[in-house]
């Protein structure tokens, strides 16, 4: 298993939040969208002079994919860029696109979410390398690259991401009623008896929500990875092509 460090947490959306907890998770969403924050730069830059030292010669610096070129330029262009002006090694092409990720190709044809990732052996071989991402979560595909670029001759493989998604046991939160576990499931249950999900979320009321698995049905991120609607609402943004990215 490769080192992995992280800069904040990322709590899907379906769990009850603090203030602090809400920050990240936009700052999660924002640098997905290529905004890179003068907090998030500072934080990346100091971690990453705690990973590397003073021994930039044998390090690079890379990035794991978006879904698309275009994507993986406005997520990691600014950070590259910054990265690059503190003297360190980066390259965003040793791994790149080789082809875009679109949804008709996200059918369970293959296991390998890497298969439309390529790497250029000759800028990593005898190198450490330092892959960036936004957010990790089981760390599949990390692993997959790491392999891929061990394979390839690299020496030492590290990862740095932005946020980690963390899943905190359930605990009852709503502020009007006093109730145990066992009698918030129940008026949960019932609440959603008396309304419909869009008058329930109308309503006020914080409730958990049970897992579902048909919304994203036929996708491989549903059918074989086995993640719920609610995860692929809340971690892929509603696509569930990025599960090939998030994790």
């Amino acid at each position: 298993m490769y080192k992995t460090y992280h800069l904040m947490d990322y709590l899907p959306v379906r769990f009850s939040a603090s203030e602090e907890q809400k920050k990240e998770r936009q700052i999660c969403y924002d640098f997905k969208n290529g905004i890179l924050s003068e907090e998030v730069k500072i934080q990346f830059l100091e971690k990453i002079k705690q990973i590397i030292g003073a021994d930039k010669e044998f390090w690079l610096v890379c990035f794991i994919p978006a879904s698309s070129a275009a994507k993986t330029k406005r997520r990691f262009g600014s950070l590259a860029s910054v990265i690059r002006e503190e003297g360190y090694n980066v390259s965003t092409d040793a791994i790149y696109n080789k082809y875009d990720r679109l949804p008709e190709h996200v059918t369970g044809k293959t296991e390998n979410p890497t298969e439309s990732f390529g790497i250029k052996q000759e800028k990593v071989v005898q190198k450490k390398i330092l892959l960036i991402d936004d957010i990790i979560t089981r760390g599949e595909t990390f692993s997959r690259i790491g392999k891929a670029l061990e394979d390839m001759g690299a020496t030492t493989i590290v990862g740095l991401f932005l946020a980690q998604t963390i899943k905190p046991e359930f605990t009852p939160h709503n502020n009007s009623v006093n109730l145990t576990e066992e009698e918030y499931t129940v008026y949960s249950e019932k609440l959603l008896e008396d309304l419909t999900s869009d008058q329930v979320n109308r309503s006020g009321y914080d409730y958990y929500e049970e897992e579902t698995y048909y919304q994203y049905r036929g996708s491989y991120a549903q059918d074989v990875a086995g993640w719920s609607d609610q995860d692929i609402d809340d971690a892929f943004e509603g696509d569930p092509d990025a599960y090939w990215n998030i994790d």
